[in-house]
């Protein structure tokens, strides 16, 4: 799969492409310049003068949805299911075991969205490596810091 999306907008003045689609950080290039966001938008330019506002929603990194003017044209992420999403956050789980599983989980989770977004893994090792992962690091950390009773 390709990092890399083109968006169709009409009347841009140039070529635009999204960057890094399948990570966590992407970049918005118009004829392969990258454009920076300002105010909270990217201002694409238009053959016949003016600017179209691009904007992204959402909190999730890796999973906002690019809209041209408030219309959708870009969902990152829209090909990883809800089971693979859900395997991705399991390491939230590690918060009960303190600051050190927090630490950990908030890492975790977002080396686990790069994995559930990459396609040419099967399925079911998106799924299952983040919950296998979760488990080993969750005992990990209690045998560490398991209380010694002997």
């Amino acid at each position: 799969m390709d990092n890399t999306r083109r968006l169709d907008i009409p009347g841009a003045a140039g070529r635009v492409e999204v960057d890094g689609v399948l990570g966590l950080l992407y970049k918005v290039k118009v004829d392969d310049q990258v454009i920076l966001r300002r105010k909270g938008h990217w201002a694409i330019p238009l053959r016949k003068g003016g600017t179209a506002r691009l904007t992204s929603s959402g909190l999730i990194p890796g999973f906002q949805t690019l809209r041209l003017d408030g219309e959708p044209v870009l969902k990152m992420g829209a090909h990883v299911q809800p089971p693979e999403k859900a395997a991705a956050f399991s390491p939230l789980l590690l918060i009960l075991l303190g600051w050190l599983g927090a630490v950990i989980a908030v890492l975790m989770v977002l080396s686990n969205i790069v994995l559930v977004k990459n396609a040419n893994m099967p399925r079911g090792l998106r799924i299952a490596l983040p919950l296998v992962n979760t488990v080993v690091i969750a005992g990990v950390i209690y045998v560490l810091f398991a209380p010694y009773s002997g």
